[in-house]
């Protein structure tokens, strides 16, 4: 009877579940950790593409299939809810915020893997952190982000703003430059809207790389972006508007200034004054501009600020057949020129960005998949006809050179074309035009073969890639007339009438192709994955012969109850650089992972949530050599001018009439056997969280050895009758080619910590990421040298090389008559016994003293050793902020570096430069007419002219590049959704941000980061921005 009883009850209760299995209708509301609405929200039904989106008040009706007791509710940046099915068919659902979810799934060479299997070091950045930077320019918008990458920011000038790349430093002495894919393809990235990129990832170490073979050992950069998603199409809409304003731009002294120090300046040579008495008060007081102009190029030419605006506008969404992504935006910049009235052209810089990507997804079959993918992008740029030379003339030419315009309305200019005014250079001389034309493609396609065995799936992918530039140059040239003190009127030069040019640029495509068997397959506590892929490149360029690669690329995985990882990657490719005999090579890499907090020993651990040590060994090949293509071939070159023979109708003679030639004779001799660059990369790090996931850490310890650099044998000797290049050239001399014998080592740490807390209602994050990278030239074929100090080799790249600076000579270092004065032999003073004598020039109190490095009692060329530290920065990092609290959030991001001197040179720092300018600094100059500025001087004396002991190379014009920055800031107010709710708009937020807004540093007049040596730049600027973001 009891039986009877149980068996009854068994039944009703399977009965009891097949029927809310059934088909039935639920309806709910979904609310965020806020308890606010959640509009957009997709509720499926488990095992089914049955689903719904919550509407603006978060509530959802779904029509059950009964084919699932399982319901699930996902959301943008939480974690899945999944709801078992039961009688109940009305439900209140809060989604919790899942911190990591973006982290789940890491882009990796060729595919994807989760977070927890990855054992290579690769770091990514969000996209929204990406966006913070409001710049127009990517490179811009890593600094400080990544570890492992360090960044060195460029140009200020629109279009051309790029910040110099290395990831984990140097190991080369050619290219530097990172491989940079976009959605699997090489790419132009510099001009993507951050808005339309998913994920940012940067692969680092051998284990990441290897299988980009010949392309990798400088590290890969892995840009995806957005594609759509199955649900309620979204629109999305920024609008943003900044101001532009120049960092730094260097102090110079006025006209009276000018004329004051050029006045002492000649004494101290010797020299009568050029000024008078009269003509210094005209300086001062400002009362005749004509004759006495003082000009301020900086402030009449270059704005203080300028604008910039951007627009982009997305939509996605999609359904069980077809998902999509569109986007277009606008992107304006303005130059820092003053804006001149002109009614032929315009006279200021100018950058516009025009852009649209579509990226749509068709699941054609069960099994099969295909994705098309285009992108284009329009660029405009305008600039003054002479804007290479608007900056030059800025810096160097003295205040009182001329007045811009004469008092009677002509165009004040001299004779000397080489010392053009600012004005005319930006107004009156024409200007250039040019547009480029990008156009990306990509078909892809992806086929289950479950059919053949489980796992197995095949996909393959056909990139396009075209640019095309046109040119429209409006050349001109103006009256000039030179205006001296008596009224007189001298013309330098006759206008010339505007004449247009046009034409077309450099036109370049890429074609590629890959194709790969994939296989991903779990057994019990075993996964296993496989790839071997195919793939080929080749690049046409109007300019350049055709290059290409081709190769394989294979991937193996393994791991054992998710805590023991194995991994191997490989690439077997070739590249057109080099000779057919000497093209392709093999590059492997193995890679080992161990979760340690799987282990029974830490599992439950209440202070070390997770612990991966992961390590790394691997070779990869770097071909990019610069100017040295094709080495594998003979060189033949004309001969100099004075070598010319003379041809008259076939026949050589020596005559008036003769008509010069030039014959050909043997040069650079050919290198068959030249190859790629090859880096033996160890790595050694883990991957730590603790207190329940709050707190994050990841090191990595990193070791390159890079050898078969390409090198020019510098240390041939002249009686084999082969001459020393003078440049990179390959014409340029008779003798060996390059060759594959440079090595340099490269090491360091680099490591990333984040916190995320809450205290009450505000929600926190603290991150922050170091890296630090040293290199050294082990072996560099360079001339011979006396001294070790002088050798390139056990130093590092870039290394600066110069005199020690140790003072300025004061007067008791010379032989001084019986007065206390000089004592002049020649009509030169002398140097007392012991004291170095310089062979560069004439010394007087008051110029550079350098050490003698050998103490033979001589300066000279071989005291010129290392000095400073390099030009790149070893160093570099960043602090990030971040704080959420009742709809406001704001983010702020500080970046540094560290271990560099930055070199400056000519019109950047020394006086009276090519009779150019002086600045603020000259001020602080040793005055011999002055006893109190001997010991305090912190400028030698002035000359007159470039002075051949001061003005050389040494510590004294060394600079430290190390600097600390507030690289971004951004405060923004997210409206309330219950108030959105009733205008059907998901999200909108408010914000104002701004870059680089302030820096700590030692360097006068430039930026720490500065692009050039001597001043002759662009100036970098910061920007004030405001903008919305709308979402419905």
């Amino acid at each position: 009877m009891k039986n009877k009883i149980l068996f009854i009850i068994i039944l009703l209760s399977t009965m009891a579940i097949s029927g809310w299995a059934q088909e039935k209708t639920i309806t709910g509301v979904v609310v965020d950790e806020l308890n606010e609405p959640v509009f957009g929200a997709n509720v499926v039904e488990d095992k089914t593409t049955n689903g719904v989106s919550t509407d603006a008040e978060g509530r959802f009706q779904l029509n059950l299939t009964g084919k699932s007791n399982y319901f699930t509710v996902t959301f943008i940046g939480y974690k899945p809810l999944h709801i078992k099915i039961s009688s109940t068919t009305s439900y209140k659902l809060q989604l919790e915020v899942d911190a990591t979810e973006l982290d789940d799934v890491v882009i990796v060479g060729y595919g994807t893997q989760k977070k927890a299997s990855v054992v290579g070091a690769i770091t990514q950045v969000k996209s929204e952190d990406l966006q913070q930077a409001s710049v127009p320019n990517l490179t811009n918008a890593i600094a400080g982000r990544v570890a492992g990458v360090i960044t060195v920011m460029g140009s200020g000038k629109p279009g051309s703003d790029d910040s110099k790349i290395y990831i984990r430093g140097q190991a080369t002495t050619n290219s530097t430059d990172p491989l940079v894919l976009v959605d699997g393809i090489e790419r132009d990235w510099k001009q993507i809207d951050p808005e339309d990129i998913e994920s940012f990832s940067v692969l680092k170490d051998a284990s990441a790389t290897a299988v980009y073979g010949v392309r990798g050992a400088n590290g890969v950069i892995l840009i995806t972006t957005k594609r759509g998603k199955v649900g309620t199409p979204t629109f999305n809409i920024s609008v943003q508007s900044a101001i532009r304003q120049p960092i730094r731009t260097p102090k110079y002294l006025n006209s009276y200034g000018y004329a004051t120090l050029m006045n002492e300046a000649l004494t101290n040579d010797g020299k009568p004054k050029e000024y008078t008495d009269e003509d210094l008060q005209h300086y001062l007081l400002h009362d005749s501009p004509y004759t006495h102009p003082d000009n301020d190029y900086y402030k009449d030419f270059i704005r203080n600020t300028a604008l910039q605006h951007k627009i982009n506008a997305s939509t996605s969404g999609g359904n069980d057949f077809m998902k999509y992504f569109i986007s277009a935006n606008i992107s304006l910049q303005e130059g820092l020129y003053k804006h001149f009235e002109n009614q032929d052209y315009n006279t200021d810089t100018q950058y516009d960005r025009y852009a649209f990507r579509s990226n749509l997804d068709f699941n054609v079959t069960k099994n099969l998949s295909i994705g098309v993918d285009l992108t284009g992008r329009l660029e405009l740029r305008k600039q003054p006809n002479f804007d290479s030379d608007i900056f030059d003339k800025i810096r160097r030419l003295p205040p009182n050179w001329q007045p811009y315009v004469n008092p009677d309305g002509s165009i004040g200019g001299r004779s000397d074309e080489t010392r053009l005014a600012p004005f005319a250079l930006v107004t009156l001389y024409g200007n250039r035009r040019r547009n480029k034309n990008v156009l990306e493609g990509a078909f892809k396609l992806n086929e289950k073969m479950d059919y053949v065995t489980k796992g197995l799936s095949f996909r393959a992918l056909v990139g396009y890639n075209s640019s095309f530039e046109s040119r429209r140059d409006i050349s001109t040239k103006p009256e000039l007339y030179q205006y001296d003190r008596f009224g007189v009127y001298t013309k330098n030069r006759d206008r010339q009438d505007i004449s247009i040019s046009t034409g077309k640029g450099p036109a370049s495509r890429r074609v590629s192709f890959e194709a790969a068997l994939n296989y991903n397959r779990t057994f019990n506590e075993h996964a296993v994955t496989a790839m071997v892929l195919y793939q080929q490149i080749q690049n046409y360029d109007q300019w350049n012969i055709p290059t290409g690669y081709l190769g394989w690329v294979g991937r193996a995985t393994y791991s054992f109850k998710q805590r023991y990882l194995f991994e191997v990657n490989a690439g077997y490719n070739g590249s057109m650089q080099f000779s057919k005999d000497h093209r392709y090579g093999f590059f492997p890499a193995l890679s080992l992972g161990w979760v340690v907090s799987e282990e029974s020993f830490l599992k439950g651990n209440k202070i070390l949530s997770y612990l991966k040590l992961r390590g790394s060994y691997g070779e990869i090949g770097n071909d990019k050599i610069g100017n040295f293509k094709y080495l594998y071939e003979q060189v033949y070159k004309q001969v100099k001018d004075s070598q010319k023979y003379h041809w008259n109708w076939g026949q050589t003679y020596t005559g008036l009439n003769a008509a010069d030639k030039r014959g050909l004779i043997e040069g650079q001799l050919g290198n068959d056997k030249v190859g790629w660059e090859r880096a033996r990369k160890t790595n050694i790090g883990f991957d730590a969280k603790f207190f329940d996931n709050k707190l994050s850490l990841t090191a990595d310890y990193f070791h390159e050895n890079r050898t078969d650099i390409l090198a020019i044998p510098y240390s041939i000797p002249l009686v084999l009758g082969m001459n020393k290049p003078q440049s990179s050239e390959r014409d340029d001399y008779q003798g060996l080619p390059p060759q594959n014998i440079g090595r340099v080592t490269n090491k360091g740490i680099d490591f990333e910590v984040s916190y995320n807390g809450t205290a009450g209602k505000v929600k926190y994050f603290i991150k922050g990421n170091m890296t630090f990278a040293r290199n050294k030239i082990i072996r560099i074929d360079e001339e011979g040298k006396k001294y070790d100090w002088q050798k390139k080799e056990g130093k590092r790249l870039g290394q600066h090389f110069g005199y020690t600076d140790i003072g300025l000579y004061q007067k008791e270092d010379f032989v001084l008559d019986a007065n206390g004065e000089l004592s002049l032999v020649g009509g030169f003073p002398v140097l007392k016994d012991g004291i170095p004598v310089p062979t560069m020039g004439v010394v007087y109190p008051g110029d550079c003293k350098y050490k003698d490095l050998n103490n033979d009692g001589v300066i000279n060329s071989y005291d010129i050793g290392a000095i400073g530290k390099g030009l790149v920065p070893e160093i570099n990092y960043g602090i990030t902020l971040g704080a959420d609290w009742n709809n406001f959030d704001v983010n702020i991001l500080f970046q540094g570096a560290g271990n560099a001197d930055i070199y400056f040179n000519e019109d950047a720092i020394w006086e009276f430069r090519a009779n150019g300018k002086v600045m603020e600094h000259h001020l602080g100059r040793y005055n011999p007419e002055d006893p109190a500025s001997w010991e305090t001087a912190t400028y030698p004396r002035l000359h007159a002219s470039d002075n051949p002991n001061n003005h050389v190379k040494s510590t004294r014009w060394l600079y430290s590049r190390n600097y600390f920055r507030l690289k971004n800031l951004e405060i923004g107010y997210s409206l309330p959704k219950s108030l959105l709710s009733k205008v059907h708009i998901k999200k909108l937020r408010i914000f104002a941000n701004g870059t680089n807004l302030m820096t700590v540093d030692h360097v006068m007049n430039w930026d720490p980061e500065s692009p050039s040596s001597d001043g002759n730049q662009y100036p970098q600027t910061r920007n004030w921005n405001i903008g919305i973001n709308v979402n419905f």
